[in-house]
């Protein structure tokens, strides 16, 4: 087991590099991988390069018109402009400074545009679905328990879409990271699942039902897979950028995919829509534009200091008048 001096050296040194971690509790708890030395969460190896995490540049949206009375998670916009910073990040899983707005918004992307291009292709609608293991087939290779994972999956009527292994959850009694291997899934239900989400009915009625609930009944007394279909996403950008900064890496093995495709959605099927990255103002909508910082006070850029603000509100003059920020002629964003 690792020493308790290690792991607060460990949650230190992460720190340092990034406090973001501070904003979810799975992100900075320790893990517990006895008997699974090979596997880590994302986010708990080395920084990749020097130029990981540096800053770039500031993006601002200046209509302060549109910021008007606009109050959004605790932050009031009237009369402010908003400033967002960009950093170079990495396409490493294990980078502790990337892993989250770097490697997850990447792969967040891809997974959206390859579901845009298998809904144009009439596949139905992007479910949520969970798929976990048996305990007895917990201590299985990764590889033969994602195809054990797959079949559970095919059998209850998911036609496809991309697996995202998870191989821990959260132990709140001992307030860390435990072994629990399991899948997170987007992609389409046969039928669709509206019919059971709507669904009114008596305990029992499911296991006689030709619905997914009932597939999934009949399945789950036959192979002990739990095939879960969860509340509707929002988008599913956000839900595939959530569970990418929350999954699990095997160390040592370069070719090791956190994310696989299956079914109707495998690689070999089609070429999935490219998602061009939009940078756009949370109070307003509207694009933010690239632009040079001209106030008195020095701006925190390092992501790990206690007062770095990726994205913060600000006066739009200074005192003497002048604009606290300057837009750079010809661009968008930074």
């Amino acid at each position: 087991m690792v020493s308790v001096e290690a792991l607060e050296r460990s949650f230190s040194e992460r720190l340092r590099l990034n406090r973001q971690i501070l904003d979810n509790k799975y992100w900075f708890l320790p893990y517990d991988d006895v008997g699974h030395e090979n596997f880590m969460p994302v986010g708990r190896g080395v920084v990749s390069s020097i130029t990981c995490g540096e800053w770039r540049s500031l993006s601002v949206c200046s209509n302060v018109a549109g910021h008007k009375d606009v109050i959004k998670n605790g932050v009031d916009y009237t009369d402010k402009v908003v400033v967002r910073h960009n950093h170079w990040w990495c396409n490493k899983s294990s980078c502790p400074r990337c892993f989250i707005r770097g490697w997850s918004v990447r792969g967040a992307r891809s997974v959206e545009g390859r579901l845009i291009g298998a809904v144009k292709r009439g596949f139905g609608k992007v479910e949520h679905v969970v798929v976990s293991p048996p305990i007895v087939d917990r201590g299985l290779s990764e590889s033969v328990m994602r195809k054990k994972c797959r079949d559970a999956l095919v059998d209850r009527g998911v036609v496809g879409g991309c697996m995202i292994f998870h191989g821990y959850r959260i132990d709140k009694k001992r307030g860390v990271l435990v072994w629990s291997p399991h899948y997170h899934v987007l992609g389409f239900i046969k039928g669709g699942f509206d019919r059971c989400r709507d669904c009114v009915h008596l305990r029992g009625d499911c296991g006689v039902c030709d619905g997914f609930k009932g597939r999934e009944v009949r399945g789950f007394a036959m192979d002990g897979y739990l095939v879960k279909v969860m509340r509707e996403r929002n988008t599913v950008f956000g839900t595939a950028f959530y569970q990418l900064h929350h999954s699990t890496i095997r160390i040592g093995i370069k070719g090791f995919h956190v994310t696989t495709w299956f079914g109707c959605c495998s690689n070999k099927k089609f070429k999935g829509e490219k998602v061009e990255a939009k940078l756009v103002c949370p109070a307003c909508g509207e694009a933010l534009v690239k632009s040079i910082y001209f106030g008195e006070r020095p701006i925190v850029k390092d992501i790990g200091h206690a007062d770095y603000k990726s994205c913060y509100v600000d006066d739009a003059f200074n005192e003497d008048g002048s604009l606290r920020y300057v837009p750079v002629v010809g661009s968008r964003f930074g």
